[in-house]
């Protein structure tokens, strides 16, 4: 652990990307169902004094924890009262807490809290970090998360195999949310109309997705099949595996190389140049940004959309709100080809998350909070809302009301286990197309196991990167050939490829 620490503490003071590790083809999508537990399903285990509930405080003298997260402000009607809520409901179990909202730093959040924990000005006992957590975890700054995870009740019933994973490689942020991993759809409308969409569901191969993407565009209903914001990684979470890009890193000729510079790469980018040529792809797919990307999809200027399970429920809501109930979105499986799944999902360390202040007099009491809204009742409060407001209780059912949209979950965003019984849901809080899109994510996620560069060899990784990014760009438009990979490749081993060959061998043994 040592040594992963060191990797990754380099790492982010060189403030270099991560860089990972892939799983051999011919493996088959790790088991990603959610754990069992004693409240698995959203069972109400009631446990009152009990473990499960430790004496926190008292009712005379509560113990204050505070808590910053992005975009959650303490004078806001919404953050007040879930604040009463957690206060009064933890309360009712023997722990006494006097819960603060703090206000967030002014600038960039993920860039200003770094700054104000590295200053001593973060006094908050639980941080919601989105990137600069690395550097602050080298300094100590941060609390080993997994023994209180190890004792936990409601937390560990609802972590996936990806969260269990992270949490072992990088103890200090934990984050119980879908896999930010984008997800194909389109319209349903459309697909009815499209003969190659039968053929592409019962065989997803590369061959029946570009069949699809041509049909649509030259039966009118699209002026281009895709397009993405700035680059082609919406492209790669359908196309990757199929191609044989499996993870970031992966073996060829007998040793382990990043997949930037693998057959299976160039075999991918040739395809894209073909996406492009026949006015498949948007040639706007580079300078496009996310929302220009999104306008395009409303407009049925494009026909396909990747986005995260999240974003997907957003798409469809408006889809049909601007283009009617017809309109409604559909699922699409990734391709598949050498292997079956979307792209890699990184498992060396969570990208955003809760950390527990080192120096928090607290702990306990903060990690009971974390602890209780993962909690049947107070996944209720962080995923439904405030009753009375976003919801009502009918016939001992959970009914939204109309300001249900308005709310968002505040600490666990996660859907895994959630379905509560007394009272139950009236409708799920997925959507039909949310729905398919996290069957699908459990069904084709593949793990990638990443590494970290070293701080002596970040020169060399952002110039081979450079290099990637000039060479698979132009060969995409077709400013260059796919013959020009070869030069790309050179160009990648004398900045530094070569040199990362020992590295990955002693990461990751011998191929």
């Amino acid at each position: 652990m040592k040594k992963a620490l060191a990797l990754i503490m380099a790492a982010a003071l060189a403030g270099t990307s991560l860089a990972g590790c892939g799983g051999k083809a011919e493996e088959k999508t790790p088991d990603t169902k959610p754990a069992e537990s004693a409240a698995e399903n959203g069972g109400t285990a009631q446990a009152e004094g009990t473990s499960e509930w430790p004496a926190i405080g008292s009712a005379d003298s509560p113990v204050e924890v505070k808590v910053m997260i992005k975009d959650v402000f303490p004078d806001e009607e919404d953050v007040q009262l879930l604040r009463e809520a957690i206060n009064e409901k933890m309360a009712a179990h023997g722990q006494y807490v006097d819960l603060q909202f703090l206000e967030p730093p002014a600038g960039s959040y993920a860039t200003a809290v770094p700054i104000a924990m590295m200053n001593g000005d973060a006094e908050a006992d639980l941080i919601y970090f989105q990137g600069g957590d690395l550097a602050l975890a080298q300094q100590g700054l941060f609390e080993d998360l997994n023994p209180y995870v190890e004792k936990s009740t409601f937390v560990k019933s609802i972590m996936t195999d990806v969260n269990k994973t992270r949490m072992a490689n990088y103890p200090y942020l934990i984050w119980l949310a879908p896999s930010r991993i984008q997800i194909p759809a389109m319209r349903k409308d459309w697909a009815e109309q499209l003969d190659s969409y039968e053929k592409l569901i019962a065989d997803p191969t590369v061959d029946n997705y570009y069949n699809l993407f041509k049909e649509m565009k030259d039966k009118g209903l699209v002026e281009y099949a895709f397009t993405a914001d700035g680059s082609t990684a919406r492209l790669d979470s359908i196309f990757n595996q199929a191609f044989g890009v499996t993870g970031t890193i992966v073996k060829e000729d007998g040793k382990w190389i990043f997949s930037k510079e693998s057959q299976a790469e160039k075999n991918k980018l040739e395809f894209y140049a073909k996406l492009y040529k026949d006015g498949l792809l948007d040639p706007a797919y580079l300078t496009d940004t996310w929302d220009t990307m999104e306008q395009k999809f409303y407009e049925g200027k494009t026909g396909v959309i990747a986005g995260t399970l999240s974003s997907t429920q957003i798409y469809d809501n408006k889809m049909q709100s601007v283009n009617g109930e017809e309109s409604e979105l559909i699922i699409l499986p990734p391709a598949k080809g050498v292997a079956q799944g979307y792209r890699a999902e990184d498992v060396t360390k969570e990208e955003r998350g809760f950390v527990m202040n080192v120096d928090s007099e607290n702990k306990d009491a903060a990690w009971a909070v974390l602890e209780f809204m993962a909690s049947p009742e107070g996944r209720i409060l962080d995923k439904v809302g405030i009753e009375g407001k976003h919801y009502t209780i009918e016939d001992n059912k959970i009914v939204f009301t109309d300001r249900w949209p308005e709310w968002w979950a505040r600490f666990w965003d996660t859907t895994n286990n959630f379905d509560p019984q007394d009272p139950s849901l009236a409708q799920p809080v997925l959507t039909t197309v949310g729905q398919s899109a996290f069957d699908n994510l459990e069904k084709y996620l593949v793990q990638d196991v990443n590494i970290l560069i070293p701080e002596e060899m970040t020169p060399q990784w952002d110039a081979m990167t450079g290099y990637y990014n000039e060479y698979s760009a132009d060969i995409v438009r077709g400013v260059k050939s796919i013959d020009a990979f070869s030069e790309m490749k050179t160009k990648w081993e004398e900045a530094g490829g070569t040199e990362f060959e020992s590295l990955l061998t002693e990461e990751l043994g011998n191929p």
